[in-house]
């Protein structure tokens, strides 16, 4: 008996998800084309315009569509009203944080750019420094805001678990005073709305996937060099994040007794090297960087890596490690530089933020666009 009122609960469930899809390709679309007509919408989802127009009344009730006073003519002169996505709705709040500054972006729901601003991390704070400091940068940026905020979404330079929110300590870490904190719990406790929460490098790698140059591949690796080293692991149009959250932690690498690959990166200078325009090709830290991509390369077999952070805005770097790498892989593997070095957290958490505000009105972003 239980069975089958299991079994009834599922096929309900699979109805309403199912009811909700062209809803979500509606939004979808003109969230990614801009302001058009039901007629539009149809044809570029393949939606019957019936089903169209019926998304667009349950949208515009929601208050997630506007219809504007603008409309459109086809052949038979008939005039077809223009919807566009109400930007008043809510707000999203985007914070990227690591070792040297705290990174904000605020949007509307159109993705109107209300605040992007940067704050510098004084090395002398402490945990409850941290936390107040948090707290009022984030105060600060919605004071004069009349919308709701409907998500917050952060980047922590550090691996997390993204169910919990805690931070995973690990040895060797530059970033030990943010240890103890859960920034998932903080948020949500102090500003009433859901929180997303990922590591630096995940986020970047999810930036590359949806709007960079690894939009159209399904088996890619993100690396982002900075203040550390990591990776984002994407195949089969997923991202991997391991048993603990930890898959592409390529920065805590043992490359000697003692020393990761990131203070290995340190020790020998490699900034130094990239801004007095060395060669780079016989650097130890390349070497060893040229290695660890030719390993994952036979391990993983990816289509492409993709290079990103402050380091590759350096124009030997990515030639440097070109030069080094390819002759040491098995197969033809693209090496490129992402599109967007400085910014890819931020981009990543932003649009993160952005997917969990909508699912709170039941409209996560559909596979099929998500990953275009």
């Amino acid at each position: 008996m239980q069975n089958n009122k299991d079994n009834g609960s599922q096929k309900s469930e699979k109805r309403a998800h199912l009811a909700l899809m062209p809803d979500r390709h509606f939004f979808h679309t003109i969230k990614q084309h801009g302001p058009m007509s039901r007629a539009s919408i149809a044809k570029l989802t393949g939606i019957s315009r019936p089903t169209i127009s019926e998304s667009a009344q349950r949208l515009v009730k929601l208050g997630l569509v506007n219809e504007t006073k603008r409309k459109t003519q086809n052949k038979q002169g008939r005039a077809g009203i223009i919807y566009e996505i109400n930007a008043s709705k809510g707000i999203i709040l985007a914070l990227a944080i690591d070792v040297k500054q705290i990174q904000l972006r605020l949007t509307n729901l159109a993705l109107g750019v209300i605040r992007d601003q940067s704050f510098t991390i004084d090395p002398g704070w402490d945990k409850q420094d941290f936390i107040k400091a948090i707290i009022q940068i984030v105060e600060l940026s919605l004071n004069d805001q009349q919308a709701p905020l409907l998500a917050i979404g952060v980047s922590v330079a550090t691996p997390v678990n993204t169910t919990t929110g805690e931070i995973i300590a690990l040895p060797f870490s530059q970033f030990t005073v943010i240890h103890e904190i859960n920034f998932k719990h903080l948020l949500h406790s102090h500003f009433q709305c859901p929180v997303t929460i990922d590591n630096n490098v995940n986020w970047a790698t999810l930036a590359e996937k949806a709007n960079g140059i690894a939009r159209h591949e399904s088996d890619f690796v993100f690396i982002y060099f900075g203040e550390g080293i990591g990776g984002g692991v994407y195949f089969d149009n997923h991202l991997i994040r391991g048993a603990a959250g930890m898959a592409g932690e390529l920065g805590h690498i043992m490359i000697e007794e003692g020393v990761n690959l990131q203070d290995y990166v340190h020790k020998h200078k490699l900034q130094e090297a990239l801004e007095a325009g060395d060669d780079l090709t016989t650097h130890p830290a390349l070497i060893i960087i040229s290695r660890i991509i030719a390993s994952m390369a036979t391990i993983m077999n990816p289509n492409m890596f993709v290079l990103g952070g402050p380091l590759t805005k350096y124009p030997t770097f990515i030639p440097a490690i070109i030069a080094l790498t390819r002759p040491q892989l098995f197969t033809p593997t693209l090496i490129v530089a992402s599109e967007a070095p400085n910014f890819a957290p931020l981009n990543g958490v932003e649009a993160g933020t952005y997917d969990l505000a909508l699912a709170e009105f039941g409209l996560p972003a559909p596979d099929d666009l998500a990953i275009k």
